[in-house]
């Protein structure tokens, strides 16, 4: 049962992030084309690819030292992937503020 509904909630946590995807690609696409937007943009996705590396290290590290079934390992991924979407769309909004 407990299974059950964290498996649901990880699955309204990614339809949240589809939408915070579609924010997130109006808002860059908004943004134009210029040396600030492509500037913008590699800060964007560098930050992202670090955070994604640094989620999945994490995971394995809990993976080394307790085994994780095979639904415990798709929700953390695929709340990793979420966290993923939502902290770009932060960092995208907090850095167009900034720069």
């Amino acid at each position: 049962m407990m299974t059950e509904t964290l498996i649901n909630a990880t699955n309204g946590l990614t339809a949240l992030a589809f939408f915070a995807f579609v924010i997130l690609v109006i808002l860059i696409k908004k943004e134009g084309k210029d040396e600030r937007a492509q500037y913008l943009g590699y800060r964007l996705f560098s930050f992202l690819f670090t955070f994604l590396l640094g989620g999945l290290a994490l995971i394995l590290f809990v993976t080394a030292w307790n085994p994780l079934d095979y639904i415990s390992l798709r929700m953390s991924i695929t709340t990793l992937m979420s966290l993923n979407i939502f902290v770009g769309l932060g960092y995208w909004i907090y850095m167009s503020k900034k720069v």
